[in-house]
């Protein structure tokens, strides 16, 4: 039996002969010390492994927030060469997207607003559904318009239907107090309840409520019910960040912004039940029944990617207007909530190109 290394004689001289296991042995070995040499010499490839990588925390595992959901669990996102992620952590995105825990918070526009007074710089990068959506306002029956409520469940302050409840209480008449519930799945139970007599949310939160005898007070559908300069023309939910963080990733979230547009021509050719059975393939979403979700599927299909996720120039005044109702912090004429500062549409534009809309 030959060893690892036996020596030959060659024209007079002893030359080490290695057997062929070990020949592969250093092979490997030689192999895996070039790899190595290589990453240290280009740390570039290292970051540009880690910055194709996206988490995006969301406000509620709720179908108005669903495109978001639907990039992971259709493998859009990952067929575009991404690693993402969506995690339901509720009241919690906001602070723990400024705190680094994760790339994106999914929740009202509005609230990308709120870390600014605090020296911290967000961008807005998508919108995910018009304004319209989160102004569904439903009651008891005995409650006949926004002056008879008494108390109105709705979302945190900050969120995009805070700012909707405000609003309606400021022009509609009101003189109700606010529930604000982290949980946008708790909102039609307090009224149900009868710790509210009114709530205020997206059509698909509030439906299991009008499925019980509510009915509606605003439905954005009809024009004629919303109060006027409220949020009309403006956005509601969508994507926004911290702004150093998303620029280090940018090649990242153009990914991202592509498989969002494939979530959109979906949407828009597919079925709700179709739809539903992907939405309810993720964890988060695991307890709702299909024909449920293919409900507010059909409800809220109408409010999302408003002009495909394009945040346009024209429509941010009003849309701050519609903001300060419910962060009266707000002021038009401060460089920090202006567009220039608040909203970075060049992610879109690199992926999709100038927009027909301004």
């Amino acid at each position: 039996m030959r060893h690892a290394c036996e020596r030959t004689r060659v024209g007079g001289s002893s030359v080490p002969t290695w057997s062929v296991h070990t020949k592969e042995k250093i092979m490997k070995c030689l192999n895996r010390a070039l790899a190595l040499l290589c990453l240290a010499a280009s740390p570039s490839l290292v970051s540009a492994q880690s910055v194709d990588k996206l988490v995006a925390l969301s406000a509620g595992n709720t179908t108005p927030l669903a495109p978001i959901y639907l990039a992971e669990t259709l493998g859009y996102a990952k067929q575009e060469g991404l690693d993402y992620t969506v995690k339901t952590v509720f009241a919690n995105s906001l602070n723990l997207v400024v705190a680094g825990e994760g790339d994106f918070s999914v929740i009202g526009i509005s609230s990308a607003l709120v870390p600014v007074r605090e020296g911290k710089e967000t961008s807005i990068v998508y919108a995910i559904s018009s304004g319209l959506a989160t102004g569904f306002m439903v009651a008891t029956q005995k409650v006949k318009s926004i002056a008879d409520c008494t108390r109105v469940s709705t979302s945190r302050a900050g969120s995009a239907v805070f700012s909707s409840t405000m609003a309606y209480r400021t022009t509609g008449g009101g003189k109700f107090t606010i529930l604000e519930l982290g949980d946008a799945n708790q909102i039609v139970p307090s009224v149900l309840s009868g710790g509210s007599d009114c709530a205020v949310s997206a059509l698909a939160v509030l439906q299991p409520g009008l499925d019980q005898g509510l009915h509606l007070l605003v439905d954005p559908r009809n024009p004629r019910t919303v109060p006027p300069n409220t949020i009309q023309g403006t956005y509601g939910s969508g994507l926004w960040g911290m702004k150093d963080n998303l620029q280090k990733k940018r090649g990242a979230v153009e990914k991202l912004m592509r498989a969002l547009k494939r979530v959109e021509d979906y949407i828009k050719k597919t079925p709700v039940d179709q739809v539903a059975a992907e939405i309810i393939k993720h964890p988060d979403f695991k307890t709702y029944k299909p024909d449920q979700i293919a409900r507010q599927v059909e409800a809220e299909k109408l409010f999302w990617f408003p002009d495909s996720g394009y945040v346009k120039p024209s429509a941010w005044n009003g849309a701050l207007t519609y903001y300060k109702y419910g962060l009266p912090f707000i002021d038009h004429g401060n460089k920090l909530y202006s567009y220039e500062s608040r909203v970075d549409m060049s992610y879109w534009i690199t992926a999709f190109g100038q927009p027909t809309v301004k």
